[in-house]
């Protein structure tokens, strides 16, 4: 194995009011002052060019889905997790199969954390968080192989892409543990790793990845760097600037009685997903107090080609029922330029385009497309 030295990587925080490139050249956005945010701020779908598509997902005796824990999608395919079970429909909503078996035979899957379609393979690899493996069946369901977890840690997260599976997980650490693991080699590197344990905290940070223009980017709450990754060679991208509203892990360890050690002195955020296209850039976060409410969720828009940045806006449509409902996250899939919402079946019934479902229906998934 070999490890990246990151020290030089690690950048301080400064204060403004808007982004701005740094003397590093890096972009960065700011959220660091929760009475900048403005909740009637309001965008329109239209003016931002993002077309939006309703897919129902068909409902039958075999496919009753009651919630979904995990989207994915691939050139003809939609992917998803319900109830620990994974569906294939058409990209037109139609129910074609269930994908592999629960279980913990070696050809079955316990857990069906996170899942990725591969196009050019034409096959699905799960991420099976309690079964400790990687399951890797074909776009018809028939099982190919699986391949043990990494033992040394607990992975959260993945992303396959050429032939390589990156691995990462969650902590307290300023950076998380990154693995790299050659399937055809089955060689692992480690690309990053962790410069603490978790102590006593009562929460762990979460790390995301995304693809953009044929690269990678990956994304850990606790540091303030959005990172790129080309094969092992790892980079800045772009910055966060959170100041006083970052928490401290003396804010994070609670005691006996479920409550923190330390208690912040104001506000704090929580970045709980990113996504990014060629013109935007979606910021989906929470603040720990606002305005009396706990964990208030907001999502910031970075406008690239206005330079814009909003801390907080409502995507809205002249049809209500299509607009993003205020701080609602959507689902990003492995497909870049389209977010994903999903509504039930009995917001949509009876409204313009919806006539034919019906209350007890499965989901709709709306589908924001942009640059």
């Amino acid at each position: 194995m070999k490890t990246l030295n990151w020290a030089g990587f690690l950048l301080g925080l400064l204060f403004c009011s808007c982004q701005q490139e740094t003397d590093s050249g890096l972009l960065s956005l700011t959220l660091d002052d929760a009475g900048q945010i403005d909740q009637s701020q309001e965008l329109s779908l239209d003016t931002l060019g993002m077309k939006v598509d309703a897919i129902p997902l068909e409902t039958t005796d075999d496919c009753l889905i009651k919630n979904i824990s995990v989207l994915e999608e691939s050139r003809d395919f939609y992917w998803l997790v319900s109830d620990n079970l994974i569906y294939k429909f058409d990209k037109s909503g139609h129910f074609l199969q269930r994908i592999g078996t629960v279980g913990q035979g070696p050809e079955e899957y316990v857990s069906a954390k996170v899942i990725q379609p591969v196009e050019k393979e034409r096959s699905l690899y799960i991420m099976d968080y309690f079964g400790r493996k990687m399951t890797v069946y074909d776009f018809d369901g028939r099982f190919l192989r699986s391949f043990k977890l990494p033992e040394e840690t607990w992975m959260d997260n993945f992303k396959y892409e050429n032939g390589k599976v990156y691995y990462l997980t969650t902590g307290n650490s300023v950076m998380p543990d990154l693995y790299c693991y050659d399937v055809q080699a089955a060689r692992m590197d480690t690309l990053c790793k962790r410069d603490r344990e978790m102590g006593t905290e009562g929460y762990m940070g979460q790390s995301f990845i995304y693809v953009l223009g044929g690269n990678m980017y990956t994304y850990h709450y606790f540091n303030d760097t959005v990172y790129r990754m080309d094969g092992n060679r790892i980079e800045p991208a772009w910055l966060f600037r959170t100041g006083k509203m970052k928490w401290r892990y003396d804010e994070l360890t609670i005691v006996a009685d479920f409550t923190p050690k330390v208690r912040p002195d104001g506000p704090r955020i929580q970045i709980f997903d990113l996504f990014e296209t060629n013109a935007y850039c979606f910021v989906f976060y929470t603040i720990s107090e606002y305005k009396g409410e706990k964990m208030k969720p907001f999502m910031a828009l970075y406008d690239k080609k206005q330079n814009l940045f909003y801390p907080h806006a409502n995507l809205v449509s002249s049809y209500a029922y299509l607009s993003v409902e205020k701080g609602r996250r959507l689902m990003k899939t492995s497909v870049p330029g389209s977010l994903y919402a999903i509504k039930e079946a009995v917001d949509l019934a009876g409204k313009d385009g919806f006539e034919m479902i019906k209350e007890d229906d499965n989901p709709v998934l709306l589908r924001y497309a942009c640059e």
